[in-house]
């Protein structure tokens, strides 16, 4: 366990509990490291402003929209 300048007493705590409160600090620290690594690979964001106007429908949205909730 890493050494912060706030320390938790968990003293008071069984030993197995001490263990399992450990484990779940370890268990962020990673899932931290694993998420900062993740979004330093994501690609940016796309834009779909340059789509925006060269779709066409032909139909009624409405009557689409509803048939498709209608599916569930």
């Amino acid at each position: 366990m890493t050494t912060t300048a706030k320390q938790l007493d968990l003293s008071a705590l069984t030993p197995a509990s001490r263990r399992e409160v450990q484990d779940f600090y370890q268990f962020l620290l990673s899932r931290s490291k694993k998420t900062e690594k993740d979004s330093s690979k994501r690609s940016p964001n796309y834009r779909f402003s340059d789509l925006c106007g060269k779709l066409s429908w032909k139909g009624d949205a409405v009557a689409t929209q509803r048939s498709i909730r209608d599916e569930w």
